[in-house]
């Protein structure tokens, strides 16, 4: 006797087999059971987590005969028993599940009862959704933001056994057509000329569309107006299968196509499935917001630390400079007892220690004031002669031979102040650091200004310390990153340099070898001479 599906209408094969294709064509893992919770069928994604060849290769098998852990196989189990004697679709919850990789996964998996003509419970339907890489991204970024959950909408299918399949077609379609509608996606499929041949999803109803309203018509008819659509689906057309993000009516995308082929290769059509990820757009653009909070607040750590190391220095200068004033104050007493004028080179030195004062004070304001700084043209030259001036003052590179060489003429930047010297205060701190220990070489710094062809202003600073190893080298301008001693270094000075520099159009470089020294080479555009 021939079997119902043999006797099924050609336009029903048809329309089965495309559904099929869908069903494959859908990213999200799918499986069907009986109600011996012996597994009755699944889709191709399913059959990737599981290390089968086949969909087919799964019938018959129980969840201990698939590579789950014992305890992941009993409360999957558990969820199916609870499903079949209620009858009731069981909540979306959170589980872990090892795949033939070995690898440990997280995925959010529905389950919902699948019920014959008679509306008995006949076995279990469920769709997994991965959620690894969201999981991992909340836990790493818990010191920056509150964790928060990230919306993802769940594909409810339903899907008849392989049985039932053979024995009734279009039960089968039903099924999968009342799934498709409940999930907040779009499925549609086209012909190799761009006309529509299916179209379905809950999350027509947010276009104003109903399942099928578009069969029938051309894609470029339907979306003339939206060329970014129009421009994918050529590509789509053309055999390629690709994901992308786009935007229609407000509402953002994560678009999949996928070319159908015929047995000789010949392009037949094309799948396409639309999932609506407007709610993890706005998620991820609150992390965004938080995450350059934080930068923030990490860049006015690192400040205040520069600003600490020189206060520390600059108030001994202060006591020094405050020594000459009280010995003014009493010679000038005495010239105003005696009816006689200061001194010249008296005036000149109290204009002096009146200058360095103000000139302390306006370093050390800047660079602890939050906030954005005002850029201007400025003569990279002077900036490492106040830069280097400011570290001698704070006793910084006072044991350190510290030499600079530049061109003669200037050379102009449009750039902060304040942020360009605190890139310096760090480069030239670190390589007084770094040169301290050397005891078999002298203990040299060198800052060598020039001007590079790609009309970059350049500063390279070279030491002759004791070098980064090559294994670090990546990993020196990370966050808390240091090769410092514990208690010498807070780990934030170079990402602090980077993310400065970067905000000024420009970038850093490193050059390092154990035993030698290092270099590193800050370059910023160039800018016209004023005037």
């Amino acid at each position: 006797m021939r079997s119902r599906e043999s006797t099924a209408p050609a336009p029903m094969k048809q329309e089965a087999e495309l559904l099929r294709r869908i069903l494959d064509a859908l990213p999200y893992p799918i499986f069907w059971k009986g109600r011996d919770l012996r597994y009755l069928g699944c889709n191709v994604a399913f059959t990737r987590v599981a290390g089968l060849a086949h969909p087919d290769a799964v019938v018959g098998l129980t969840d201990y005969e698939l590579p789950w852990l014992k305890e992941d196989s009993d409360f999957y189990r558990g969820c199916d028993q609870q499903v079949l004697e209620t009858g009731e679709p069981l909540s979306p919850v959170e589980e872990s599940m090892r795949g033939s990789d070995g690898r440990q996964r997280w995925t959010q998996t529905s389950k919902v009862p699948l019920r014959d003509e008679q509306g008995a419970v006949r076995g279990v339907l469920g769709i997994l959704v991965d959620v690894t890489a969201r999981r991992e991204a909340q836990e790493q970024l818990q010191l920056a933001v509150a964790a928060s959950e990230a919306a993802n909408s769940l594909l409810t299918a339903q899907v008849a056994e392989r049985e039932a399949m053979q024995r009734a077609l279009e039960t089968s379609e039903l099924r999968l057509r009342t799934a498709v509608r409940g999930a907040q996606m779009i499925i549609w499929a086209l012909d190799a000329r761009g006309t529509f041949t299916f179209s379905d999803g809950g999350g027509l109803a947010a276009l104003g569309l109903q399942p099928g309203q578009v069969v029938g018509q051309s894609v470029f008819d339907v979306y003339s107006g939206v060329p970014d659509v129009l421009a994918s689906a050529r590509r789509a057309l053309a055999g390629e299968s690709f994901i992308y993000d786009n935007e229609v009516a407000g509402i953002h995308y994560e678009t999949r196509y996928k070319p159908v082929f015929n047995e000789s290769g010949a392009l037949t059509g094309t799948i396409g499935i639309a999932t609506d990820i407007t709610e993890r757009r706005r998620y991820h653009e609150r992390l965004e917001t938080e995450l350059e909070r934080t930068r923030g607040q990490l860049l006015q750590v690192e400040r205040l630390a520069t600003l600490g190391t020189l206060a520390a220095g600059v108030g001994h200068e202060l006591r020094n400079i405050s020594t000459v004033l009280n010995s003014l104050r009493g010679s000038f007493t005495e010239c105003a007892e005696r009816g006689v004028p200061p001194d010249r080179e008296e005036l000149e030195e109290l204009r002096w220690a009146c200058e360095h004062v103000a000139t302390h004070g306006r370093h050390l304001m800047d660079l602890g004031r939050p906030g954005p700084t005002r850029v201007e043209r400025l003569d990279l030259r002077e900036l490492v002669a106040g830069a280097l001036a400011m570290l001698r003052t704070a006793g910084i590179i006072r044991h350190v031979k510290v030499s600079s060489s530049a061109p003669e003429s200037p050379l102009w930047v449009e750039a902060s102040r304040t942020r360009v010297e605190q890139v310096l205060l760090n480069l030239v701190g670190n390589a007084a650091d770094a040169v301290e220990p050397v005891r078999d070489r002298p203990a040299e710094v060198h800052v060598r200004l020039f001007e590079a062809r790609e009309g970059f202003a350049c500063c390279r600073v070279e030491d002759t310390g004791v070098g980064i190893p090559e294994d670090k080298l990546s990993s020196i301008f990370e966050p808390w990153f240091t090769t410092k001693a514990p208690g010498r270094g807070t780990g934030l000075g170079l990402p602090v340099v980077r993310t400065l520099l970067q905000e000024l159009g420009g970038d850093v470089s490193v050059e390092s070898q154990v035993g030698k020294g290092s270099a590193f080479t800050f370059r910023l555009p160039s800018a016209l001479s004023p005037g």
